[in-house]
């Protein structure tokens, strides 16, 4: 029975929290002793647990009173870990997917980001509505300044142009850094996040990863589809230093990314609304075409409609047109001289995609300050020294384990703890899959602990363990990432068209439609009339890609039938040969 690989750890003095699936485990971190777990849940919570999805999200608040968790069915739960067992204290609609949430230090607001290019933050305890549910349901629930629904009554913070991906609050909380798939990065005051503090620009293609030092709080080390991570003086939006990466994890990234189709999108939609910048200066046309589209309408209404509908109308790039991220090429993929060109055009292929998933650091005192940080479906774990200003070539080294590390966390005492989707290899390892492996520290050099007597580390890789079906770890979908980062992606693999379809299609207009406004009614219909333009062309994509394989196995076979007979066409053409001599 196949596992859900661990895609979070926690790591505090006085508790242990792993994220596996659709549950979360508290541990004991000095005994390994599984505290609390909502796999114990009754038979009927654990189906509304499986049927809300994987955990994609997860925060501990200073106090470790508290745990929010959000996933794709967009909730964002809050629950007491002060008892001995996990209560679920309330739990509160999101309006899109999130990407990343965390606490406040005061424990008592949550920020959540989501696909949309928003941060919202939301207090502990929902507040009470001052109207009756009717009444809520009857008004608007969308914001002045909001790119979408707000269901929550959740207090908008700053919005992104295009899909957010990451944020962190700095360490007094006066700022808040955030990161988009447009190679933003932007310092924000936090809460008044509609003042700017600074922009560090640089980056030329997604950014996916940031991360302050604890022990230089001024700095700021981000990462993403670019070859190398940066590191800035945040405050100044002065580039410190570049670390060119890709050389050394190109090697170990095993997992590829499916080569994209010609048609996909631009991917500059997510959340474009107000003209935004990537899609005009994309997609000129695109904005000629559609710009007595909006008259008549609001700042709010532009917004909606650019950002909900019109990403997934045009997926057709222009000839002319310039392309956004693209993937890193791998070298076995573009080889000429493999098989035919026909052949090879209808099979699938696959692409390298650097991703830089998640950044961290460590402080060795004399023996250095270290950047630690893993890539998406990479088989190690990268360190490299944490440059001074100026300098940039510096060596980074590696961990290897063989199987994708899909997290890492650094514990209190400086050691790593990596995470792995340990029965990723085909066909699986006859050996006990180790799903979480602890690295230690000697000098400025780390590896994996040869023997180790961590009860916390045994725990981990036997009483966290999650069974899953192989329809469960498609749902997981752990290297999605490597679709969804990079734009000009497929509208299947776009995260934005992906979630905003299937949100339509699960919507019943005879049904559901009864409660809604007029324009949310209108908005619907123009979303499920693009699913089925969308399901239209992809069924003829289909057909065509058929043909090409048939037409490609009888040229093969033509092929085959002129090599067995290729004695008489030598013989043929020595005659023809022959007779042009004569008549000359």
């Amino acid at each position: 029975m196949a596992h859900y690989p661990p895609t979070h750890l926690v790591l505090e003095q006085d508790i242990s929290l792993l994220v596996s699936g659709y549950h979360f485990h508290v541990l004991n971190p000095t005994t390994g002793d599984l505290l609390q777990s909502t796999a114990t849940f009754a038979d009927d919570v654990l189906e509304k647990l499986r049927k809300s999805g994987p955990i994609r999200c997860v925060a501990v608040d200073a106090k470790r009173a508290h745990i929010t968790t959000t996933g794709d069915d967009k909730k964002l739960k809050v629950w007491s870990s002060v008892t001995d067992n996990l209560q679920l204290v309330n739990e509160r609609e999101l309006p899109k997917k999130p990407t990343e949430v965390s606490f406040t230090q005061d424990g008592q607001t949550i920020v959540v980001s989501d696909k949309f290019g928003d941060v919202f933050s939301y207090p502990l305890h929902p507040e009470p509505l001052s109207m009756s549910s009717s009444e809520q349901a009857s008004t608007s629930k969308r914001g002045s300044l909001t790119s979408h629904e707000n269901p929550s009554n959740g207090t908008l913070i700053l919005g992104h142009a295009s899909m957010l991906t990451t944020f962190l609050l700095t360490p007094d909380e006066r700022y808040i850094v955030t990161a988009d798939r447009d190679e933003h990065i932007r310092v924000s005051w936090y809460p008044q996040g509609y003042n700017i503090e600074r922009y560090c620009l640089g980056h030329e293609k997604f950014v996916s990863a940031l991360h302050i030092p604890s022990f230089q709080p001024s700095t700021l080390v981000s990462g993403g589809g670019d070859p190398m991570l940066k590191v800035w003086d945040w405050m100044s939006g002065k580039l410190l230093a570049s670390i060119n990466v890709f050389p050394t994890v190109e090697p170990y990234i095993k997992v590829k990314a499916p080569k994209r189709r010609r048609g996909g999108s631009d991917g500059d939609g997510d959340g474009e609304g107000e003209g935004g910048e990537g899609e005009q200066k994309k997609g000129k046309g695109r904005g000629r075409r559609n710009r007595g589209k909006g008259k008549g309408k609001n700042k709010e209404e532009a917004r909606e409609d650019s950002a909900d509908v019109e990403e997934a109308e045009a997926t057709e790039p222009k000839a002319n047109e310039e392309h956004g991220d693209s993937p890193m090429p791998d070298a076995a993929a573009q080889d000429p001289g493999k098989g035919d060109t026909q052949a090879s055009s209808a099979a699938p292929e696959e692409v390298l995609v650097f991703v830089a998933h998640r950044i961290s650091s460590v402080d060795r005192g004399k023996h250095g300050r270290f950047i630690i940080f893993n890539a998406v479906g990479a088989t190690a774990l990268f360190y490299t020294a944490l440059p001074a200003e100026g300098k940039s070539n510096m060596p980074v080294h590696t961990v290897e384990f063989g199987v994708p590390v899909s997290d890492f966390t650094v514990g209190p005492n400086g050691d790593v703890w990596a995470l792995l989707d340990a029965e990723w290899s085909d066909p699986p390892s006859a050996e006990k899959p180790q799903f979480v492996r602890l690295l230690t520290w000697d000098g400025a050099t780390l590896s994996e602990a040869t023997s180790s007597d961590s009860k916390l580390l045994a725990s981990l890789n036997s009483n966290c363990l999650v069974p899953a079906t192989p329809e469960d770890l498609k749902a997981l979908d752990l290297y999605s990432d490597l679709s969804s980062m990079p734009k000009n992606v497929d509208p299947e693999h776009d995260p934005l068209i992906r979630d905003t379809l299937s949100e339509a299609a699960a919507v019943d207009l005879d049904t559901d439609g009864k409660g809604l406004t007029q324009r949310e009614l209108g908005r619907l219909k123009k979303k499920k009339a693009l699913l089925a333009k969308i399901q239209e062309k992809e069924q003829q994509k289909r057909g065509a890609s058929e043909v090409a394989e048939t037409q490609a196995e009888a040229g093969r076979e033509v092929k085959r039938t002129r090599s067995e007979s290729g004695e008489g066409d030598g013989k043929d053409k020595e005659a023809v040969y022959e007779e042009d001599v004569e008549m000359k």
